[in-house]
């Protein structure tokens, strides 16, 4: 059947190998890179009855751009390919093909700061990746790899849902995968090219898209769990904020995580208050005034002292404004954690 998965694979392999024999490298590059689908999309009663099918190019707003002035004539040509590619197929013809433009999702990458980097979720995949063509293809055995599969799997997969990305793989266990590929792909070739276009989609819209330009925490946050947890906190919610009260949400977690940040590093009989009034378990900024005052003291820490206690009245500041846009959020939260950094630094933490 010309819609099977399988059939359609090669018969995209055998347009491409026709366009590149052809020197056509425009329409290569542009069926090469495409998202495609394959749909029913008419029936003709002529010589039997045909199924006519329609072939969906999904392709990147850019190419789409370049090319929309003359995209009839585009896929009047790829058209054409398709039908000496199918010319085997009896009673089913491509009837047609429509390219479309592909909106890129825009990745809010603090939504998995808990689990992963950009980094270091596109690691895990290539190992998933990697691992399925091995077992498959000679290499590892199932049992050697298959509670780290199992395991990585389910941590993918809870990241992909958290940044609203399909999971192209539905193998949660190497031994569903064995089942696919020894019943419906007997070469090497054909597993290694099903992996590798399964995932294809996916790892192009993670590479393509830029981790936000965000300050980030250099310290060593161990022992200071409750720090590390409103970290995270902060930056999941600064990706969301878009109305006030969710801006000054923003806001109240980072005076609540300065408080925590002075509560974790104030020794009353260490640090003395500079006005000499007792001190309440929540006047971070007194609390942490006395604390840069002590650990940064002499006339050689002057601009650091002064550095610190900027940065301080700056969260602060921020912290208790009453109007609150995107942009008050995340000045506050960069400040915020540059003062993180720059206490965690005075405490050796790195």
């Amino acid at each position: 059947m010309i819609h099977d998965p399988n059939e359609i694979r090669k018969i995209i392999y055998t347009v491409c190998e026709l366009l590149k024999a052809d020197q056509e490298d425009e329409l290569f590059q542009i069926l090469n890179s495409a998202e495609t689908n394959i749909e029913e999309t008419g029936y003709d009663n002529w010589n039997g009855g045909t199924n006519l099918y329609t072939i969906y190019l999904n392709i990147d707003v850019d190419t789409f751009v370049k090319i929309r002035d003359r995209i009839e004539k585009v896929e009047t040509d790829l058209l054409a390919k398709f039908e000496i590619g199918t010319r085997h197929f009896e009673n089913e013809v491509i009837s047609n093909i429509r390219i479309i433009p592909k909106v890129q999702p825009k990745i809010e990458w603090n939504k998995i700061s808990d689990l992963f980097t950009k980094e270091t979720l596109i690691i895990d995949i290539d190992f998933m990746k990697n691992i399925m063509i091995s077992v498959s293809t000679g290499g590892h055995r199932i049992q050697e790899v298959n509670d780290e599969y199992k395991s990585k799997y389910l941590v993918i997969n809870k990241a992909l849902n958290k940044l609203s990305l399909q999971n192209p793989n539905s193998y949660k266990d190497l031994w569903e995968w064995y089942g696919k590929w020894s019943s419906d792909f007997p070469h090497y070739r054909e597993r290694r090219a099903f992996i590798r276009e399964m995932y294809d989609t996916l790892l192009q819209i993670l590479e393509e898209n830029e981790e936000p330009e965000m300050i980030s925490i250099t310290v060593d946050l161990s022992g200071w769990e409750r720090v590390e947890r409103s970290i995270q906190e902060i930056q999941t919610r600064l990706s969301e904020a878009k109305k006030e009260e969710q801006c000054q949400a923003v806001g109240f977690l980072c005076r609540d995580t300065i408080i925590t940040l002075a509560q974790a590093v104030f020794i009353p009989d260490k640090h003395p208050i500079l006005d000499e009034v007792a001190v309440s378990k929540t006047d971070a900024k007194r609390m942490l005034e006395a604390y840069i005052s002590f650990e940064l003291a002499g006339s050689s820490n002057k601009s650091l002292r002064k550095y610190a206690k900027a940065t301080l009245d700056l969260a602060n500041e921020l912290t208790h404004k009453r109007t609150a846009t995107n942009k008050d959020a995340a000045l506050c939260s960069t400040a915020t954690l540059s003062l993180i950094n720059f206490i965690g630094t005075i405490e050796g933490r790195i």
